[in-house]
């Protein structure tokens, strides 16, 4: 009899001796942060579709055109990482003007990007400037458009050009002159809509953009 209480009683330590260690565990287990498995083989890559530069063509963009937004297209065969969105701007002589950079899916026209990349450009003359995702962004295979939105500049100057429809040629002219944020042509056609309204129309030709980042096989 007094074996088998003794039996019990070390069996009722073990069993909570297990519990406590169990408990002790579960307490110091962290959740499993979300991985994405996306290949064993990774390269930098530049993807464009802009085709050739047209010499001496110029895209213009004017304080009046605030809200405008041009779209090049490209396409991603393997899962793709965007590090930075690349192109190049002529000249700018427009105060405060901020760019809105989008990323959407071809066919649907839907963000991929939960927060736009807004940059802005100084004033000046050749400029390469550079956008960087705010957050990890790994596209699947399929089509995509990077959208360059005009989203502000200098309301002043805004100002001066509420009545731009009244002037004639020489005024606009010279307005222009003053007022201008000029990008180079390349001879691939892109998406275009004067406000985030509207919907997007073929253009012949496009602002060249780049986009750089990781490809994995």
């Amino acid at each position: 009899m007094k074996q088998t209480t003794l039996t019990i009683i070390m069996l009722l330590f073990l069993a909570i001796t297990t519990v406590r260690s169990s408990a002790q565990e579960a307490t110091d287990t962290k959740p499993l942060e979300e991985v994405v498995v996306t290949g064993s083989k990774q390269k930098h890559k530049t993807l464009s579709n802009r085709g050739t530069r047209i010499l001496g063509a110029i895209s213009t963009l004017t304080p009046d055109k605030v809200g405008y937004e041009v779209g090049s297209a490209f396409k991603v065969k393997h899962p793709f990482e965007v590090e930075e969105i690349e192109f190049f701007i002529i000249s700018n002589n427009i105060k405060d003007v901020t760019l809105q950079v989008t990323i959407y899916r071809d066919s649907s026209f839907t963000e991929v990007l939960s927060q736009p990349i807004f940059v802005n450009i100084p004033e000046g003359n050749r400029q390469t400037i550079v956008a960087i995702p705010t957050e990890r962004t790994l596209l699947e295979s399929g089509d995509y458009i990077v959208g360059i939105t005009f989203a502000s500049c200098d309301k002043e100057t805004q100002q001066q050009w509420a009545h731009h429809e009244q002037w004639d040629g020489q005024t606009r002219y010279q307005m222009m002159m003053q007022h201008s944020l000029q990008f180079p042509l390349y001879t691939k056609a892109q998406q275009i809509r004067s406000n985030p309204d509207d919907t997007f129309e073929k253009c012949p030709t496009n602002i060249g953009l780049k986009v750089r980042g990781t490809l994995y096989r």
